[in-house]
């Protein structure tokens, strides 16, 4: 059964939570809007580009596998407070890397420190609240860091227009020192059950873990992965590069970019807040299958338009509507698995998705070579999110059995 805390350590852990979102998420706001187009006006062609991004998602993958495995047998608040610290050394190591080597090398790392941190962040907050709560608690910490990405899509496109890029990279990164504040004081629920001998730790032997659940909770987590596969190889070919698209197809200023990001999770935002009320009113599964269907028809679309208002209602449209019913899907899935597995699923849930993402970071790389590339990208794009409608339509009727 999931552990159910008293509402007032519920409540004070929601909230130092997410005060680390807020305050890191800014940051990261910052830094992700202008990194890839410090790349960009430095004279590094788009291909390259998407192999650093590549080598980012494949650290993201590897490491919080590793990481997410691990987290289920050692104390989550010291691993988080260690991955995070790693998280800011290299990801101001890259901005400084003297050489294409070395830039590839640090952004693995950073990637994969960056994901472990998030992904003990989001076992620790499922783990902290009741089953009745989930999907509010999990929307509203959603949404909190979706507003930081509004701030730091603003902030960062104005300050990369008044001062080099290079310098506001790395007082973004640093300043994510200030979110250690709130985990400091982070007094966690970590059940007991945790520090017995729960399985192999060892990554290979991972699938081990899937024997201790359940027939149902098994589809359901084969299904969340097969989903979390399509949707990485969807948005792998185009949400990453989200500011190097408008950079290519408009060359637009950093601070217009910004902007329109900024709106984009902005729509996000709010629409996550109050997502379980949807879910409430039509139901999770209904909410999640007219997102996942509606979501790759606005894609084709993208293919086709290259008039930059019509393109960037679309785009912003888009984003809203694919990310804003995460938290449903991630409450309804997490529900189902055992407390003492969350961190193991969901490090195998994040390495699914980053593979996915790193092998379509690549496949960017050689599509952005030919003339209709960006055509291109979202045709193929579109395709995998309809594989993920599928899935969905597929999940749902096994729920209903």
């Amino acid at each position: 059964m999931p552990y159910r805390s008293d509402s007032s350590s519920t409540d004070s852990a929601a909230r130092l939570i997410t005060l680390f979102t807020f305050i890191d998420g800014l940051a990261q706001g910052i830094y992700g809007t202008i990194f890839n187009l410090m790349l960009r006006t430095s004279g590094i062609p788009t291909s390259q580009v998407g192999r650093i991004t590549s080598f980012f998602l494949w650290g993201s993958a590897l490491l919080g596998l590793v990481f997410g495995i691990i987290a289920d047998k050692i104390n989550k608040k010291q691993l988080m407070l260690t991955t995070h610290l790693l998280s800011i050394f290299f990801g101001t190591y890259r901005v400084i890397s003297p050489s294409l080597i070395q830039l590839g090398i640090s952004s693995f790392l950073f990637g994969g420190f960056s994901t472990a941190t998030s992904i003990v962040l989001s076992t620790l907050l499922i783990l902290n609240t009741s089953r009745e709560s989930r999907s509010k608690v999990l929307g509203l910490n959603f949404g909190i860091g979706m507003f930081t990405g509004v701030l730091g899509n603003i902030f960062g496109g104005l300050l990369g227009d008044v001062f080099p890029i290079r310098t506001v990279l790395i007082v973004a990164s640093l300043s994510r020192i200030v979110a250690f504040a709130p985990i400091w004081k982070l007094k966690l629920y970590e059940p007991k059950y945790e520090r017995q001998n729960t399985g192999d730790t060892n990554v290979l032997k991972f699938f081990s873990i899937l024997n201790k659940l359940d027939k149902r909770a098994l589809k359901v987590v084969l299904y969340y992965f097969l989903s979390t596969m399509s949707v990485g190889f969807g948005a792998g070919l185009f949400v990453t590069f989200g500011n190097v698209i408008f950079y290519d197809i408009f060359h637009m200023k950093p601070s217009l970019i910004g902007l329109i990001l900024a709106l984009a999770q902005l729509a996000t935002s709010i629409g996550a807040v109050f997502s379980y009320k949807l879910g409430k009113k039509f139901g999770d599964m209904n909410v999640l299958i007219f997102s996942y269907v509606f979501v790759p028809i606005l894609i084709v679309l993208l293919s086709f338009i290259r008039e930059p208002i019509t393109f960037t209602f679309v785009y912003i449209l888009r984003f809203a509507v694919m990310n804003m019913v995460g938290p449903l899907l991630t409450a309804l899935v997490f529900s189902n698995i055992p407390a003492n597995l969350l961190s193991s699923i969901n490090g195998m849930n994040s390495f699914i998705n980053n593979v996915a993402r790193a092998l379509s970071a690549d496949l960017f790389s050689i599509f952005t070579k030919y003339n209709n590339g960006y055509t291109l990208i979202f045709v193929v794009s579109s395709l995998f999110y309809f594989l993920n409608a599928y899935v969905m339509i597929r999940m749902y009727k096994h729920i209903s059995e």
